[in-house]
């Protein structure tokens, strides 16, 4: 198909969905994948760009629908970039995760491996964290989909109510004092529902000092020009992680990374832990703030912790001395650090890397050769290429699980045991 065919319409049937969550169908035999539809739908579609040996297409109209297919919560659902599937009743979006999943991992890693052990929670009102972009223009919204346009919208049925409720009154706060240029106000959640604003991109901090006053707000940090950050009111976040003897509730900074699914962390943190004996020496990479640490080291578990923002190294030491725990905290990049613990003796790893998977650091885990490894993934693509090395190198997957983490969404959480054996 040549350039000047855009715009070509055709008649085709979503056979499944694909990574990213987009549909898959095809015209005269070559891959055509549509977002925002379903296996089993039978549209009309009209083709909007070419590549590498596939087209992309937009639905123009819906001839037969696919089951599963349901209308969409949101009134900007389509328009803002959050959401991708909303337009997919609930009960179905863990199962075709799943099956995303095990294509992921067939194509790019020639793995054909059993179908995932599956755990969701709620549809709806599961985010404890967003992002709300502001413009000098004085908007204030959600990024649209493919842009850094903005959506304005009075709630998000996928955040906490909490969150949702404090949209307008920010909005019209940032009408009234836009940003010089981009800024982003985010607002995270902890376990008890205070809420604390995270602002970035306002060099000054009167906009900060207005938003601690917001009813809801608790506490607000600043990233401001000349002393860094500024802060009014409450600093950390409450988190609660599972123990051996029940909750542990932990302080957060909300500058830093957090899951944003609380109400499903349990079910995380509980599935690797269970992966793990009491007397297993364990090596954790990308350790954060001690969301997998703490449990471990609270199950007496010898925990060398590997993590490049020493603050947050600084916030699970300062959480575990009183209680007369301790771990052995590295900060440091973990391709660099990795390397320097060649030699050691570690019964399990654990890794929980960015979206960019661990990359080279997968040679180095092969060389550390744990006998068990634990890996925590939300993207498949290069979860796939980073077990493609492993399996290479003898280690047998034993498990896979998808939590669904980000509901309406195509983003997969999943987490691979690994053993040699």
């Amino acid at each position: 198909m040549s350039d000047n065919q855009k715009g070509l319409e055709a008649e085709i049937l979503i056979e499944k969905l694909v990574h990213r969550g987009a549909g898959l169908g095809r015209i005269d035999g070559q891959v055509c994948l549509v977002p925002f539809t379903v296996p089993g739908d039978l549209v009309k579609v009209q083709v909007t760009k070419r590549r590498s040996g596939m087209v992309e297409a937009e639905v123009a109209k819906i001839i037969g629908l696919g089951p599963g297919r349901t209308h969409p919560k949101c009134e900007v659902f389509g328009r803002c970039g959050g959401c991708q599937w909303q337009h997919i009743a609930y009960d179905r979006q863990p199962e075709f995760k799943a099956e995303v999943l095990l294509d992921t991992f067939r194509r790019i890693a020639g793995l054909e491996l059993p179908k995932p052990q599956v755990i969701s929670g709620d549809a709806w009102q599961w985010r404890a964290r967003i992002e709300l972009h502001a413009s000098r223009q004085g908007l204030l919204g959600f990024y649209a989909a493919g842009s850094h346009d903005i959506v304005e919208h009075d709630s998000c049925p996928i955040a906490w109510p909490e969150l949702s409720e404090l949209i307008t009154p920010i909005r019209r706060l940032v009408a009234k004092f836009p940003p010089p240029d981009k800024a982003t106000i985010e607002l995270v959640a902890g376990a008890d529902r205070k809420v604390v604003a995270v602002i970035r991109g306002y060099k000054t901090p009167e906009i900060a000092k207005k938003l601690s006053r917001v009813p809801g707000i608790s506490g607000v940090h600043a990233q401001v020009a000349g002393p860094g950050w500024v802060s009014f009111g409450q600093k950390l976040v409450r988190w609660d992680v599972p123990g051996p003897d029940g909750t542990i509730p932990m302080q957060l900074d909300p500058r830093g990374f957090s899951q944003a699914n609380p109400g499903l962390n349990a079910q995380l943190v509980s599935t690797v832990v269970l992966a793990t004996d009491p007397d297993d020496k364990v090596l954790e990479l990308y350790a954060g703030a001690g969301n997998i640490t703490v449990p471990l080291v609270m199950q007496k578990n010898q925990v060398v912790a590997v993590e490049v923002n020493r603050q947050a190294l600084l916030a699970c030491q300062s959480f575990l001395q009183p209680r007369g725990k301790t771990a052995e905290f590295i900060p440091g990049k973990v391709d660099t650090v990795v390397k320097t613990l060649i030699g050691r003796h570690f019964d399990l790893l654990i890794a929980d890397p960015p979206r960019t998977g661990l990359g080279p650091v997968t040679e180095q885990i092969v060389r550390l050769a744990p006998t068990k490894i634990v890996l925590v993934s939300c993207e498949p693509s290069t979860l796939a290429r980073d077990l493609k090395v492993l399996t290479n190198a003898g280690y047998i997957i034993d498990s896979t699980t998808v939590i669904d983490m980000f509901p309406q969404t195509w983003h997969i959480e999943s987490i691979v045991l690994l053993s040699k054996h």
